[in-house]
């Protein structure tokens, strides 16, 4: 196979979730190396519609949908979504889809250092802020953001499959543009929810990052708070006012979220999850995921797996 068909290769990394990498087709356009654009059927058909659950270690998506739908599964999250449909995805994130074979849309792959220059170049926190959280946006969009999605992305492939002067440019312009679209939509998203405290919101979503961040560190609230430059109290008064949950509860979700993915798509063992988490002591870990899911690791993993094995 020429080298310059090739889309996908997968990463050969031992007892990971299925982590793939994708470079630009046009090999040579040194400037479309750090994005690919693709019509979601030509991704799709080769998969016969099913793409399995996975994820990507430096890589975004953008995923338009404009006519058509199917079933998508975000971490633990699985939607049926209908058209228009706009989901971003940052690498972190396990996904996996299974669209309706007359769905229509295109996908967006940028590596995260081109998305680190264009947020560093255009100074606007929110485009960073929103690139770097999961976006689902379905159904009861306003038509006027309908019209810019679609007039971005039908740029974007303008641009990416002609070779005119500038190129490099006019996408970048229009990518930062599709970026600041997405910050529009998630703004309103939020606006649309229970969030009242625009200051809390603000401090909660720094809240998550430092999770991100320490999870693995297991780091108690009085850490949390000091990297937050707050009180315990006030972080407790926080959570409970935007999640209803306790700072603690909301990290300990975090931890039993990556300890699933784990136990889901690696073969490693429970100790080996354990270890990779920041505990010391397997059986700790296991009372801890015990508590919190009601079942053990080795459960929750045998149950999985005989639940996916009779789906099939």
């Amino acid at each position: 196979m020429d080298e310059r068909d090739r889309c996908w290769y997968f990463s050969d990394m031992d007892s990971s979730i299925p982590l793939y990498s994708l470079y630009g087709q046009i090999d040579t356009a040194a400037e479309l190396r750090f994005l690919h654009l693709e019509s979601l059927e030509s991704r799709n058909r080769v998969y016969d519609w099913n793409i399995r659950p996975h994820r990507h270690l430096d890589l975004y998506q953008l995923i338009w949908v404009d006519n058509g739908g199917g079933t998508v599964m975000l971490d633990e999250q699985t939607l049926a979504l209908q058209s228009p449909v706009l989901i971003s995805i940052p690498p972190p994130i396990v996904h996996g889809f299974q669209w309706r074979p007359d769905t229509d849309g295109l996908i967006l792959t940028i590596a995260e250092n081109f998305v680190a220059d264009l947020v560093r170049q255009c100074g606007d926190p929110a485009i960073g802020a929103s690139m770097d959280q999961l976006l689902t946006i379905t159904g009861a969009v306003d038509p006027g953001s309908v019209d810019r999605l679609r007039r971005l992305f039908g740029t974007i492939l303008d641009e990416y499959v002609h070779n005119r002067v500038c190129r490099s440019t006019a996408i970048s312009g229009s990518v930062l543009m599709l970026f600041a679209e997405v910050a529009r939509l998630r703004h309103l998203s939020l606006q649309k929810s229970s969030v009242r405290d625009s200051g809390g919101q603000a401090l909660y979503r720094r809240f998550k990052e430092v999770i991100e961040a320490h999870y693995r560190d297991r780091w108690g609230v009085a850490d949390y708070a000091a990297e937050l430059a707050t009180t315990e109290r006030s972080l407790r008064r926080l959570c409970l006012g935007m999640a209803g949950q306790s700072p603690m509860k909301i990290v300990h979700q975090r931890v039993v979220l990556e300890a699933k993915r784990k136990l889901l798509y690696t073969e490693k063992t429970i100790a080996e999850v354990c270890y990779d988490l920041g505990f010391d002591d397997p059986a700790y870990f296991t009372r801890f995921f015990t508590r919190i899911e009601d079942q053990t690791p080795m459960e929750f993993r045998r149950l999985r797996h005989v639940t996916s094995t009779n789906g099939r």
